[in-house]
């Protein structure tokens, strides 16, 4: 008998140890391939969190008169640039205005020394850059030279040795320009002066021919500061003998223009 029952046991035990792999855990078989395919179909299949989308971004705000980031005194300085430069109206006004001048200077002398010369002028201005002049000088002929002239002034002796000059020019403006000078914007003209004259003294009485440049600057609306050089070409007789001779003066005036007020 106990033979018998330890032969049970052992049957009981192969029989436990053949049961099959793909049981589960509870000994049961899973299900058949079908049963598994519809669970899977039945089952939704795993997916991925989606990615939301980027937020829109907002348009920029409406600018008021340019964008607000850009410095207002640099904003200016740009415009400025891209500007066309074009003629602008001057300060100072001369059209239809009447210009006094005392001036005086030096006179250089072909036959003669050097000497003071000085005198006045009357311009009247057509416009800003046209102008008529008329002007009048008065210097001497003086010399320090050899006999010859010595003896020209001993047969002169009791004549004056004084000389005038008159002069009627046109006066063209080509330039108007401006500096700056000690802090402030000062204003300028370039010009240039033609026409002819009389030239009167003891050896000559002619008609004289000049030319010349001259700078003007302006002050106050009313005056004005101006440096002449002219160049006075006319016949002169040195005892019998007549020449040409070229003078030159440099003159520096103070002008004050009428009306007052532009």
């Amino acid at each position: 008998m106990a033979g018998v029952a330890r032969l049970a046991i052992a049957a009981a035990l192969l029989a436990a140890a053949a049961t099959p792999a793909w049981a589960d855990a509870d000994g049961e078989a899973p299900s058949s391939p079908a049963e598994t395919s519809d669970d899977a179909a039945a089952t939704p299949p795993m997916s991925l969190p989606e990615t939301p989308a980027p937020a829109a971004e907002p348009p920029p705000p409406a600018s008021n008169k340019g964008d607000a980031c850009i410095d207002e005194n640099v904003k200016a300085d740009l415009f400025a640039k891209r500007k066309q430069r074009t003629t602008r109206e001057r300060l100072f006004q001369q059209t239809n205005r009447h210009e006094l001048t005392a001036q005086g200077g030096y006179y250089v002398s072909d036959l003669f020394d050097g000497t003071y010369t000085f005198g006045a002028a009357y311009t009247y201005h057509m416009t800003e850059d046209l102008g008529v002049e008329a002007s009048g000088m008065y210097t001497r002929l003086t010399s320090s030279g050899g006999p010859e002239l010595e003896r020209t002034f001993a047969v002169l002796m009791n004549k004056p040795r004084g000389q005038l000059t008159f002069d009627a020019d046109l006066v063209w403006v080509p330039a108007h320009a401006k500096m700056r000078a000690g802090g402030a914007l000062t204003h300028f003209d370039l010009s240039l002066a033609a026409g002819a004259g009389v030239v009167d003294s003891v050896l000559s009485q002619n008609v004289a021919g000049n030319a010349g440049f001259g700078l003007k600057f302006f002050g106050q609306r009313y005056g004005a500061i101006r440096l002449d050089v002219r160049d006075h070409v006319y016949r002169q007789q040195l005892l019998a003998q007549v020449m040409w001779v070229n003078d030159l003066s440099v003159t520096l005036g103070v002008s004050l223009y009428l009306p007052l007020t532009e």
